[in-house]
């Protein structure tokens, strides 16, 4: 393969001038890559662009999220049974929830006692 010369404007450091040999000589790799994947994504799946099917991309964000999980630093039981805020948060929560279970309900029935007015169902 030729070696290609790079014309330089006047002013420029050489630091610029080694990066900028060095990217045209580079092959490009980045084409070849995506043109395997391309290639071995359409045999998988031919009708579908390229893509995998739906339970494919399920199972890799199944198995994202679990492998994100395992990275979290658990605390024991025994540290979270002595700190004495994990109880308290735990009953905030758990009131908040249920105070909006509530609100949510009496709005669901409200709008459905509305549409059966409307509609004329009893």
């Amino acid at each position: 393969m030729a070696k290609k010369d790079v014309k330089l404007d006047v002013g420029v450091d050489e630091g610029t001038v080694e990066s900028q040999k060095n990217l045209a000589n580079q092959p490009h790799k980045k084409e070849k890559k995506s043109a395997k994947s391309n290639s071995a994504k359409n045999s998988k799946n031919p009708g579908n662009n390229g893509q995998p099917n739906v339970f494919q991309r399920m199972a890799k964000g199944f198995s994202g999220m679990i492998s994100e999980l395992k990275k979290v630093d658990w605390p024991s039981m025994k540290r979270t049974k002595n700190t004495p805020g994990v109880l308290a948060n735990t009953g905030t929560v758990l009131f908040v929830v249920l105070f909006f279970l509530v609100i949510i309900t009496a709005f669901d029935s409200g709008l459905l006692a509305l549409l059966r007015l409307l509609v004329g169902l009893e």
